[in-house]
């Protein structure tokens, strides 16, 4: 039997490593940002994941530095004699970790190249209690940390609370979006009709490792 972890329970298989954010790339710029505790990385992250949704929510793209951009864009699909339009949210992975990891985005780039507004750092800060800085240093933390663990050819996982799991293995970089959160954005309707809206869901219940070939992963924020 494969090792499997799922949402529901704290038990951690030996395929699922648990992070520890105390480096930056480099190395040298960790003293000059403050020490976040996992209690403030659950935080943060849980804040960024809502911070996106309601923006995803709006039709308004955000975008994550040196992790990548989320938006939203609209889609036409003809099934028999019906012409369907939906919005599908997309994520294209920063230039920075695509490039330094020869990895292979899914091609969906943003409409028009369009930029995006950054992440306000502030408004998660006070979402979650915490300064600014230590927001900050916990985004760009784990950002350092899903690289480092990256080019030790490593499978990482990014769980966004209430929004999906972003997967690279390998070369591949998936954003798999839940049931519910692509429901509130494309319509109920939409998601029973138009397949590739489905083919983007992952279960809150589904095994993060079993989402890879090895089941071996490294998951984030915790």
């Amino acid at each position: 039997m494969s090792p499997r972890v799922t949402f529901a329970d704290n038990v951690k298989p030996a395929c699922v490593r648990r992070t520890q954010i105390d480096f930056w790339d480099g190395m040298k710029h960790g003293r000059l940002m403050p020490k976040t505790t996992a209690k403030d990385r659950k935080a943060v992250w849980d804040a960024v994941s809502v911070y996106i949704q309601e923006h995803l929510l709006l039709h308004q793209g955000v975008r994550i530095p040196a992790l990548g951009s989320f938006d939203v864009v609209p889609r036409w699909v003809k099934l028999r004699n019906e012409t369907i339009t939906f919005l599908k949210p997309v994520f294209y992975l920063a230039r920075n970790l695509r490039v330094s990891h020869n990895l292979m985005d899914n091609k969906e780039y943003l409409p028009g190249h369009k930029e995006l507004e950054p992440l306000k750092f502030a408004e998660v800060a006070a979402a979650t209690s915490v300064s600014w800085k230590k927001v900050e240093g916990c985004i760009r933390g784990t950002t350092s940390l899903i690289s480092h663990c990256l080019g030790k050819g490593e499978n990482i996982a990014l769980v966004l609370r209430d929004l999906g799991v972003l997967l690279i293995k390998g070369t591949k970089v998936q954003m798999k979006f839940y049931y519910e959160f692509l429901e509130m954005l494309s319509g109920k309707e939409n998601l029973k009709k138009v397949p590739q809206l489905m083919d983007m869901v992952v279960s809150r219940l589904e095994p993060v490792a079993s989402l890879t070939f090895s089941g071996r992963v490294i998951i984030f924020p915790e």
